[in-house]
Formats: structure tokens, sequence, C-alpha cells
């Protein structure tokens, strides 16, 4: 079956619509949805996702996002564990030549752990790393 990671970018592109990407991914996620791919983050994409609606649409449609987000069953959360954080440190230090974030790591390396090389992003960090990203660029 298909398995697809949801980064931070896509979350935010969804529940935004002020974002230049909404339209698209409200499509993507449709696609994905309809084709019966196996969605699934991490806690850190969460509370990345979290703090960045708090900044960009404020409190009350970050706790709303959240609070469907728990209430679903739709997306798998996957907690970053010691192995992840382990991981993500070792790409970020074999990475030099890129500004990766530590939680854009720690999918990376949740993503290798499970094998799986597509992801729903908006985020060019994604492509830098050679997997394939939804909606193409």
């Amino acid at each position: 079956m298909r398995r697809v990671f949801i980064d931070t970018s896509a979350f935010v592109a969804l529940r935004n619509k002020a974002e230049r990407e909404h339209r698209p991914a409200r499509y993507m996620l449709t696609q994905l949805i309809e084709g019966r791919a196996r969605l699934f983050t991490s806690n850190y994409v969460f509370a990345e996702t979290y703090t960045a609606l708090l900044i960009r649409v404020g409190r009350p449609e970050a706790i709303e996002w959240g609070r469907r987000f728990k209430d679903s069953n739709a997306i798998e959360l996957v907690r970053v564990e010691e192995d992840i954080e382990d991981g993500a440190w070792e790409i970020l230090e074999r990475h030099g030549d890129k500004a990766w974030s530590y939680v854009d790591a720690t999918c990376f390396a949740l993503m290798d752990r499970e094998g799986v090389a597509e992801a729903f992003s908006f985020d060019r960090s994604f492509i830098q790393r050679g997997l394939h990203v939804l909606p193409p660029p």
C-alpha cells in the first residue's frame, strides 16, 4: 500500500486559505484520499504546524486544526524516538551544505526508517533530499 508523509507546509496550506498553495494542497489531499494512500506525519511536525498556524492565522484556528487532527484517525501520528533523533543529527552532519531544519531532518530520518520516499510538502528541502514531492513542483 502507498504511504505518504505529510509535512508542515502541506498542513499549513490546507488550513490557511491565504496561502498560495491552498488550492493545490486541497486537490492533492483529495487525490491521496481517493487513491487510498496511507498518510502519516510525526509529532514534531504536529508541533511545528501548530506553531506556524498560531503565528499565521491565530490561536483559535491553530487549536481547531489540532482538535480536528487529534479527533481524526485519517493520518497516522508517529512519535519521534531516539533512533530518529540520532538519525536526524547524522543527516544534518553529513549534509553541511544544506540549511535544513532539525524538524525536516527528523522527517527524513523517519521516512528512511519507514522506507517511504513520497512527501506531501511544499518545502524545497524535501526535493533537495531527493524525495518525490507531492504535488510535483
